[in-house]
């Protein structure tokens, strides 16, 4: 037979359950309501300021706005910004919402990433940081080597823009609570091979090619493409100053001479190009 009591009370229990998980429903949908208006009223704002004080122009300049769109993101980066700032505060308010209803196991695991979304921001603004410092060394360096006449300065630029942004990426990488020493270590060991390589590389072969890019830049200064000149006996016209020989045009032909005979040898300056004067 059935028991008619215990049916009555499960019955009872299920109703008094629904009844009282109503009002919890009821509050936490309340709850995100109002949390996804306050999120995305915040987050627009936030965009807003972003876009004044020009991100996007910095995000640019860096590089990234087209990784951003090869990601498939059609979004600003302003607008990423946006959107994650929304959603570092609309978490906060799911979390009050799944706690007003008791799910204990979905807090703790929302709680552990609500934690962790404010060390992937300042990661990202840490690695923006760097590459827009990468960015201004990289130009920096390649216009100081470009204005001694060396003909590699982009390969130089490219070197230091390289060398800076392993190094956001490392500190972008700690900033997430990753352990990165051994990166580290193997940055350095990798940076210190290279330095030892050039450094030997000038040592043993290099010191005559680093006398003709200094004579170089020197001969510029004294100088001037067009300028008719006498050397080793032959006269001819200089038609360019490289990073390490110079050429002169004379009538058997095109002579190439190391730039340190321009500034250690006694050169006759025929005459200047056409409208310069001796």
């Amino acid at each position: 037979m059935l028991d008619l009591d215990l049916i009555r009370t499960a019955i009872t229990n299920l109703l008094l359950g629904v009844v009282s998980f109503v009002p919890k429903l009821f509050v936490s949908t309340i709850i995100l309501i109002l949390g996804h208006f306050l999120s995305k009223l915040i987050g627009r704002a936030v965009q807003r300021v972003a876009e004044r004080v020009g991100l996007d122009k910095m995000v640019e300049r860096t590089g990234l706005a087209g990784g951003l769109k090869q990601a498939n993101i059609q979004s600003t980066a302003s607008g990423v910004l946006g959107q994650f700032i929304y959603w570092i505060i609309f978490l906060n308010f799911l979390l009050l919402a799944l706690e007003s209803l008791g799910i204990a196991a979905a807090v703790e695991q929302l709680r552990l990433l609500i934690a962790y979304l404010p060390r992937l921001l300042a990661a990202l603004f840490v690695f923006l940081a760097g590459a827009l410092v990468a960015q201004f060394l990289g130009r920096a360096s390649q216009a100081a080597v470009a204005s001694m006449g060396i003909e590699f300065h982009q390969a130089i630029g490219g070197a230091v823009r390289g060398l800076v942004l392993i190094m956001a990426v490392i500190i972008s990488i700690q900033r997430l609570g990753v352990d990165v020493t051994i990166l580290q270590e193997s940055f350095i060991t990798m940076l210190a091979i290279v330095l030892a390589g050039l450094a030997l590389a000038f040592g043993l072969g290099g010191r005559d090619v680093a006398r003709n890019v200094l004579a170089g830049y020197y001969a510029r200064d004294v100088y001037q493409i067009g300028d008719t000149v006498m050397i080793d006996g032959q006269e001819g016209v200089l038609i360019g100053i490289g990073s390490l020989n110079s050429e002169v045009e004379t009538e058997r032909g095109r002579l190439i001479v190391p730039n340190t005979r321009l500034t250690d040898d006694t050169i006759l300056i025929v005459s200047r190009k056409a409208g310069e004067e001796l």
